[in-house]
């Protein structure tokens, strides 16, 4: 008796839920991670801008208000991530597209109108639909200004505990970027031997981090390690992530050290083509 009541209350809450007004709609909002591609050819392109602490989160929303229809269908696109630093004074835009070859061919479109779809047009009908051009009662948007640092990273090497997704998630995940420049190519082979080294050794940190990935400058001398901590909110200090350094023995080999803590504010994935569709 008491287990066909269980049963009887349990289908009605189940049809209560789904009688709900926007019940359905509740259910498809997923924040979805940028979750890093395992093939060789992918690509990871960051952009950092200099932000002022007290605007740096309307900057924030101005952007991605913007950006999360326009980069949906773009060919190539992987996905993008945006993030703020933990001090307010920058932002990081993380984007990843399928190969060199489609992220340039898109900023080849956005700079001239030119290629198979004119995406300077796009972006300025969609600023402006989105924008409120002439509605004066609106709170005028802040801009993020140009990046002063803009580099193509290829993924040389993405390190996960055994069964988690290698990914940064959508929302409130601590992420460091440690930024690596030296003068020439030959040194930068050098700093990736040793970040691949101190890349193998992350999993003994404790606290270590839930994702690591190790980017190499294309078109720069720069390495890049992007290490994902989870969330703000298991830190008490955030003195307590560790700082991750490069140690060579190569006395010639001379390079600049810049390291951040960004928490994740927003993620956008391509869009999902519909079920059935040819």
């Amino acid at each position: 008796m008491v287990n066909g009541l269980g049963k009887l209350l349990g289908m009605s809450l189940l049809g209560l839920l789904l009688w709900l007004p926007g019940a359905a709609a509740w259910a498809d909002k997923v924040v979805e991670p940028l979750v890093f591609a395992a093939d060789g050819s992918a690509i990871a392109v960051i952009s950092l801008y200099e932000t002022d602490p007290t605007t740096q989160a309307d900057a924030v929303k101005s952007f991605y208000k913007i950006s999360k229809s326009f980069y949906k269908t773009i060919p190539g696109f992987y996905g993008l991530a945006l993030l703020s630093s933990a001090d307010g004074a920058r932002v990081m835009e993380l984007t990843q597209w399928s190969d060199q070859a489609s992220y340039e061919t898109f900023q080849t479109s956005l700079a001239s109108g030119t290629g198979e779809e004119d995406y300077t047009k796009y972006y300025e009908k969609y600023a402006s639909a989105k924008g409120g051009k002439g509605k004066s009662n609106e709170k005028e948007a802040v801009s993020l200004g140009e990046p002063f640092l803009t580099a193509s990273f290829a993924i040389d090497q993405v390190v996960s505990p055994p069964g988690m997704v290698s990914a940064i998630p959508g929302t409130m995940a601590l992420v460091q970027l440690s930024d690596w420049a030296t003068d020439t190519p030959e040194h930068q082979a050098d700093l990736l031997a040793v970040a691949q080294a101190t890349l193998a050794d992350l999993p003994q940190l404790y606290p270590s981090p839930r994702t690591a990935v190790l980017l190499r400058g294309i078109d720069t001398t720069h390495i890049a390690l992007l290490a994902n901590w989870g969330s703000v909110a298991e830190f008490s200090d955030l003195d307590q992530v560790p700082q991750l350094t490069l140690a060579t023995e190569a006395e010639d080999v001379s390079f600049t050290t810049d390291s951040h803590l960004y928490q994740t504010v927003k993620v956008i994935t391509p869009k999902a083509e519909k079920y059935g569709k040819g």
